[in-house]
């Protein structure tokens, strides 16, 4: 909030951000910015609530609470999840504005305690961003895919073409952020004009050239059930030879854990020829695999450098490979191993 200076454990810069955050509180700065977009996290019970009192956010987006949440490991059970997240629904004040994914986030017994107008964004009919006739584009040319898409708000409407974003998860988040700019007053071709500028960051769903002339779907930052599954319906659009899904722990499930890596078996199923599990979690991945479907070959490996060696002899010419895991299982090692 402050724009200072990552100071991790240099002194100076410390100083330099006490000092300066000092001088905001006094001098008016020209250059800071008059609206913040700030991620805030619901890692472990407590936190978004400090976060939200400590920032009193006119504006919030409550994008997905996940089948099972996302961090689920450090609550009791889901409800506690939900209700970190109604906490935050239930603080933006009543000229704000409240973003939810209809699709995945029903508030409907909790908004007599909400106070800011909402606006759902979602697929599905009930909500009022929507979004239709998204389609995947150029799937000739995978390096170079993008999708289209309407968004439809109040009665208008806008069409939108994107180049190198594409999968329901980033078209979840521009919906939502459109959400945010007609708050601003910006009408629907605005919007659109600036979310052609938009760009994925790395380490989600991006296409590389890969080894021995195969793709590298690389989703590699994080994962969680719902990612997967948004990952593993890519997959089944793109043509390609084989199919080689990567896949190591969803971490942070909790008490679902292992009926979440079990489960997540049947959607890899429908969609890979060739499964690799890294990580403890996801050998009850490859066990049901094995017992109950009929890939043409399975493997198990404790670390993704371990992966990463076999898969380096393993991929072929016309392979789509999906690199997808929890951040502390470092499956970004296998990207950078099989892209060139």
């Amino acid at each position: 909030i402050i724009q200072g200076k990552d100071a991790r454990r240099n002194i100076g810069l410390w100083i330099y951000n006490v000092f300066h955050s000092f001088r905001l509180l006094f001098l008016t700065d020209p250059s800071y910015p008059s609206v913040l977009v700030l991620e805030m996290s619901e890692d472990r019970p407590g936190v978004l609530k400090s976060l939200v009192r400590l920032t009193n956010p006119r504006i919030g987006i409550l994008t997905n609470l996940g089948n099972p949440p996302v961090h689920l490991g450090n609550y009791k059970n889901k409800d506690g999840v939900f209700q970190e997240l109604v906490y935050l629904a239930q603080r933006i004040p009543s000229d704000g504005l409240l973003v939810i994914n209809s699709d995945n986030l029903a508030l409907d017994n909790k908004k007599d305690n909400i106070r800011a107008p909402i606006i759902a964004v979602g697929f599905n009919e009930n909500a009022q961003m929507k979004i239709t006739n998204y389609k995947l584009d150029n799937l000739t040319d995978i390096l170079n895919l993008g999708c289209s898409f309407r968004l439809e708000y109040q009665g208008s409407y806008v069409p939108l073409k994107l180049k190198k974003v594409f999968g329901k998860g980033q078209v979840y988040a521009l919906a939502e952020a459109a959400a945010v700019g007609w708050y601003f007053k910006m009408n629907l071709v605005q919007i659109a004009d600036r979310l052609k500028a938009y760009q994925v960051i790395e380490g989600r769903t991006h296409f590389y050239k890969g080894i021995n002339k195969s793709i590298i779907l690389d989703d590699s930052y994080n994962a969680c059930p719902d990612s997967v599954r948004n990952a593993l319906e890519l997959m089944v659009d793109i043509p390609a030879s084989r199919k080689i899904v990567c896949l190591g722990n969803m971490e942070e499930l909790g008490y679902l854990s292992n009926a979440a890596h079990r489960k997540i078996s049947e959607d890899i199923s429908q969609v890979a020829d060739i499964f690799v599990g890294v990580g403890d979690k996801t050998k009850s991945t490859k066990e049901v695999l094995d017992n109950n479907y009929s890939l043409k070959q399975t493997y198990w490996f404790a670390t993704s450098k371990e992966a990463a060696k076999t898969l380096l002899n393993l991929v072929q010419e016309g392979d789509l490979v999906l690199v997808k895991g929890s951040h502390v299982t470092e499956m970004d090692k296998i990207t950078r191993a099989l892209k060139l």
